[in-house]
């Protein structure tokens, strides 16, 4: 994947973090635009994913949140972690 796929340079680029009830496995990377997947458990023991990654702009994470919707995966986060944002 490129710089630019990756958004690393774009000027609307910003990195996100998302965390979704349930498990994703690492495989289904790539449909997510690249986002590293992370598996875990939360304090009650519920398996929850964390997505993290660089996404281009605001229609990227548009996309990634309706392929959340369309898994009907429960949405607990989602975190700008832009410095231009806090």
């Amino acid at each position: 994947m490129s710089a630019l796929e990756k958004g690393i340079g774009h000027p609307h680029a910003r990195h996100y973090q998302i965390t979704v009830s349930g498990r994703i496995d690492k495989s289904w990377s790539e449909w997510f635009g690249g986002l590293t997947l992370t598996a875990a458990v939360d304090q009650d023991g519920t398996p929850i994913t964390h997505l993290a990654g660089t996404l281009p702009d605001q229609g990227a994470l548009r996309g990634i949140l309706n392929r959340l919707w369309d898994l009907n995966l429960t949405l607990l986060l989602v975190k700008c972690e832009d410095s231009r944002w806090r």
